[in-house]
């Protein structure tokens, strides 16, 4: 093969170079230059043109995506232009930060919709109790989900991490602790061995470290063995994923009916989007979040129609950009009035609730496999005095 300086590459190399980035990385990055290519083509400019970026950048300000989209995008171009030898100069660089805090000052004073990027929210433990109560335990699904939820949460676990376990990257053992009486005791643990997650590309391997709680049915080691009891039953504790699926006749693995992974040796291994929506199930299950109707569903989509077919009959840019930014704007209100649990909230709140209660800052992140000085984990941290130690309680106000 031939790169884009005219070298040669070996095929091997090239394929290889090109998984090395992760698939949603490589996808996200995809859709993002196709949008400029044909944003080019639009609007007559060479994709490699001084200011291209600027201008495109801009644009999608003017039509209303967020600061955060903008600067994701500026990220993806910037090194796609890099890649094909035409990089960005520092002054378009600066000129493209320019334009994001620009965006960002609009948020921030646009007095419809709350400013910043839409996160997840957090599961707090009693959540996550009504979460595991909505499942049957007595049957193969319900015992899987309720793995799936206590281990992502207690693992404080991005969705990609339970769904890539095998079945020996999970091992129960005990450890020996000092009790409130100084008297050491034997308590039961779990060790899971992660190997590679989005903050190790490298593929190092990390550990994660979960003490079982007191209550049973919160214990994420109780959970794993009640689905390995499953495994056990079907003829199926073999080396392989560790969290199966399961189809609706109760086929577990590579038995089970459907779209398998595309990797062989995943097979009969559920996804990321799995952990996901098993979450987002239970979630809706337990009425923490609510289950749009048909109805939405519908109207959502007309709004959609509507604002873009408007949009595309406008008499001028300007006009049509204002259409899509109020539709943009009226969307995100929509979206941050109600509660949002995906798969990413079981690691929110697990990280949550052991800052809450007072656990050390650098014992959290060597738990969530973060660095302390990670922008992601002051993220995590609600910088925010506890009510019971306001200062202003000294000023004798409180009741």
């Amino acid at each position: 093969m031939r790169t884009t300086d005219g070298a040669r590459l070996s095929a091997s190399a090239a394929r290889k170079l090109a998984q090395a980035v992760p698939k949603n990385s490589r996808d996200a990055r995809a859709t993002r230059w196709r949008a400029y290519s044909l944003w080019c083509a639009e609007h007559d400019w060479a994709e490699d043109e001084p200011h291209a970026v600027t201008s495109y950048l801009s644009d999608l300000g003017d039509r209303g995506h967020p600061a955060k989209t903008i600067e994701a995008h500026l990220g993806t171009l910037r090194a796609m232009r890099a890649i094909d030898g035409t990089p960005l100069s520092g002054a378009e660089v600066k000129a493209c930060q320019m334009i994001i805090n620009h965006r960002a000052g609009e948020e921030a004073d646009d007095p419809l919709v709350e400013p910043g990027p839409l996160q997840a929210d957090g599961v707090v433990l009693d959540e996550l109790r009504q979460m595991v109560r909505t499942l049957d335990r007595t049957t193969k699904r319900g015992k899987r989900d309720a793995a799936v939820l206590l281990i992502d949460w207690w693992m404080a676990g991005r969705a990609s991490e339970p769904a890539r376990l095998n079945l020996h990257d999970a091992k129960i053992t005990k450890v020996r602790l000092q009790d409130d009486d100084g008297k050491t005791v034997s308590h039961p643990a779990l060790v899971i061995k992660i190997r590679r997650s989005k903050a190790d590309q490298k593929a190092r391997g990390q550990e994660v470290h979960i003490l079982a709680p007191g209550e049973t049915e919160l214990c994420p080691i109780h959970a794993l063995r009640e689905w390995l009891d499953v495994l056990a039953d079907d003829g199926q504790l073999t080396a392989g994923p560790l969290l199966r699926r399961i189809d609706r006749h109760g086929n577990i693995g590579a038995r089970a009916a459907g779209r398998h992974t595309k990797d062989p040796k995943r097979r009969g291994g559920i996804t990321a989007e799995t952990v996901g929506d098993i979450i987002t199930a239970a979630a809706r299950a337990a009425e923490l979040v609510p289950t749009p109707s048909p109805e939405e569903h519908a109207a959502a989509r007309a709004a959609k129609e509507e604002a873009h077919a408007a949009a595309a009959a406008a008499e001028t840019v300007e006009e049509a950009n204002g259409i899509l930014k109020a539709w943009r704007r009226q969307l995100r209100a929509d979206r941050a009035s109600v509660r949002r649990i995906t798969g990413h909230s079981m690691r929110r709140g697990c990280i949550q609730a052991m800052l809450d209660s007072g656990a050390p800052p650098e014992a959290v992140a060597l738990h969530s496999r973060h660095s302390l000085r990670s922008g992601a984990f002051n993220a995590y941290r609600r910088r925010k005095v506890p009510w019971n130690q306001h200062p202003t309680r000294s000023l004798g106000i409180t009741a």
